[in-house]
């Protein structure tokens, strides 16, 4: 058996990424630099809207910041797991999905921090439990209120997520979806988390403050490619890569899936474009955006390699592992 099979069916797989996980997320902590590169002018940019009334010991970096963001990952990688599984994503008995982003969102060190980034990165991936769910669904208002509330709830720490927001109601019409109830239920989840923050901030006087995120929803910061750093253009190139790879994969076998798991295909490649246009459009907010390019690249990676059967897909995958292992070490100690 080669290779790419052991690494998509081993019944131990999903356990031992998340030790994993949790081991790496030490050792940079230790052996590497700071969890977070941005200083604090930048990250004021970085992270906007209610985050900074979160307490300082969650909202900026130190070790306690970082349990917090490790522990937001490896809720990540069992929640990708149950969405694989509750949505059967994948033709195999596998946990590739989880196993493919335990090893992305460790490599990518640069958020290795509770940020805004995983908070959205959570929030996203519990909205596509209620998002695909509705397929087809004549009466899909429960899931799809849910699928904003966590939306909104996301866009609280990361005002711009509501960005996001055509590419959700252009979900809905893909996923046929889109009715009068489930349009009202999309605006109802999206007003909820507002309307209990400015409640609070209503009675807390602290009302600038709550209108100060809609003013982050439409400020749009040019440029910023040179605040970058080399590793963090080294994680979006392998992520760009692996992505395609698994989008192009998608389309040469698109006939072997049946027609739901194509449309929640769809819409996931969908999400991924829009999230890698995202970043592209404003790369000054790579620490928020680049968690939600994990969990699309995650997906259809992990799509490839498990549904890969050919000598060629089993060398590309070896390749893949390598460098994932290549570039942890170099963002560790080098970059």
């Amino acid at each position: 058996m080669n290779f790419q099979r052991n690494l998509a069916i081993t019944p131990t797989s999903l356990h031992t990424i998340a030790v994993i996980v949790m081991v790496l997320w030490i050792v940079v902590g230790v052996f590497g630099g700071s969890s977070n590169p941005y200083n604090t002018g930048n990250y004021k940019i970085v992270a906007s809207g209610w985050w900074f009334q979160l307490p300082s010991i969650l909202s900026h970096a130190g070790w306690f910041n970082s349990l917090f963001g490790m522990l937001a990952s490896v809720f990540t990688v069992y929640t990708l797991a149950e969405l694989n599984i509750s949505q059967v994503l994948l033709r195999v008995n596998s946990r590739i999905m989880s196993i493919v982003f335990g090893a992305l969102v460790s490599t990518c060190i640069f958020i290795h921090s509770f940020c805004p980034g995983m908070v959205m990165m959570v929030c996203v991936l519990l909205s596509y439990f209620g998002l695909f769910s509705s397929y087809q669904l004549e009466n899909s208002s429960t899931r799809i209120y849910s699928t904003f509330l966590y939306l909104s709830i996301a866009s609280l720490t990361f005002p711009k997520a509501l960005w996001l927001l055509p590419i959700y109601w252009l979900s809905m019409y893909m996923l046929r979806t889109c009715n009068i109830r489930s349009v009202i239920a999309s605006v109802l989840g999206l007003l909820t988390p507002y309307w209990i923050v400015g409640t609070i901030a209503f009675c807390t006087d602290k009302m600038p403050s709550f209108w100060n995120t809609f003013g982050q929803f439409y400020r749009f910061h040019w440029g910023g490619y040179t605040t970058l750093s080399t590793a963090t253009w080294v994680m979006i190139g392998l992520t760009f890569i692996m992505f395609m790879i698994g989008v192009c994969d998608f389309f040469v076998r698109i006939y072997m899936d049946k027609n739901r798991t194509r449309n929640i295909y769809y819409v996931i490649i969908l999400h991924g474009f829009a999230y890698f246009l995202l970043l592209i459009l404003q790369p000054i907010h790579a620490q928020a955006i680049m968690p939600l390019i994990l969990l699309s690249t995650s997906i259809m990676a992990g799509h490839y390699i498990a549904n890969g059967e050919s000598s060629l897909s089993n060398i590309l995958t070896c390749i893949i592992s390598a460098t994932i292992l290549i570039v942890f070490v170099l963002n560790t100690w080098i970059l």
